[in-house]
């Protein structure tokens, strides 16, 4: 299997019958992606896009044999809807929705790990394994198949990155958008373990901006003896100090916070560091040999 999803792998949408979910029934059946199964609560059971639909994730997953899933819920609904699908024994999960409440994202973060599982998200347009599947909503033209692990917190930011690498001739294994929110399912450190442990990943490029520290895993991990070669893109020099700037976690309240200091952080550990998307390209071939 790819890093976390492949062609192999059977996916569930839970909420198939609201406009996201159909959108992405849709979106990934045309991507490539086997999608067997829906769930639908409190709903008609008709198929939706041809496909089956059930009333709770258990039976989805019984019947269909779903292995991982996308969870399109309002915020206040998610806590339960993610466990539900989590105990059903989805091994991959992403959960997409802004707003989840700090509390419920640890909660769901511990669920997951206590079950063996990966969960990707708050506020994550989800993952790609391009031509091979997507469990997200980011537009797939935009990614190729290829050797370049790609992170981000920012979805359009990964879209925008995908794009111009793709365009470049450089492709893809995997891309993971673990999201914007102080708490994260699958943290910077344990997606740049999944993509060290990933035999079609040659090289790691990561898209992160100001606030938090999730920068700083990707400047340990390039001073490893066993590290693959980095490159990096932080976003966010123009942004003022002590103002949020869009994401919960984008916030400027110490130096270690800043771009500046991120950026410096990582050239000293031997990271490729682009200063603008200009020189993303350059970043990439650079880790890439």
């Amino acid at each position: 299997m790819s890093v976390l999803i492949d062609g192999a792998s059977r996916i569930l949408i839970y909420g198939i019958a609201g406009n996201f979910g159909r959108f992405s029934a849709r979106d990934l059946v045309a991507s490539g992606s086997v999608v067997v199964a829906g769930v639908a609560t409190g709903r008609d059971t008709t198929p939706i896009e041809g496909i089956p639909v059930f009333p709770d994730a258990h039976t989805a997953c019984r019947s269909a044999g779903a292995t991982a899933a996308i969870v399109y819920v309002p915020a206040p609904a998610a806590l339960d809807a993610v466990l539900e699908v989590l105990d059903a024994g989805c091994k991959v999960v992403v959960y997409p929705g802004d707003g989840l409440p700090v509390q419920d994202a640890i909660a769901l973060r511990a669920a997951a790990r206590q079950r063996g599982a990966t969960l990707i998200g708050p506020n994550t347009p989800g993952l790609i394994s391009p031509g091979k599947a997507k469990l997200g909503f980011m537009p797939s033209h935009c990614y190729t198949p290829g050797p370049l692990g790609l992170i981000s917190r920012s979805g359009s930011l990964s879209y925008e990155a995908g794009w111009r690498l793709t365009s470049a001739g450089l492709g893809q294994s995997c891309c993971i958008g673990i999201g914007g929110d102080p708490v994260k399912g699958l943290n910077a450190a344990e997606a740049i373990e999944l993509l060290h442990a990933d035999h079609e990943t040659t090289a790691i490029m990561y898209l992160g901006e100001i606030g938090g520290s999730d920068e700083y895993a990707l400047a340990r991990y390039a001073m490893r003896t066993d590290a693959k070669p980095t490159a990096a893109l932080i976003v966010g020099a123009a942004a003022p100090a002590g103002k949020k700037m869009g994401h919960a976690a984008a916030l400027v309240g110490s130096a270690l916070d800043s771009q500046a200091t991120k950026v410096a952080a990582l050239r000293a550990a031997r990271v490729h560091v682009a200063d603008t998307l200009r020189s993303l390209v350059d970043a990439a071939r650079a880790a890439l040999g």
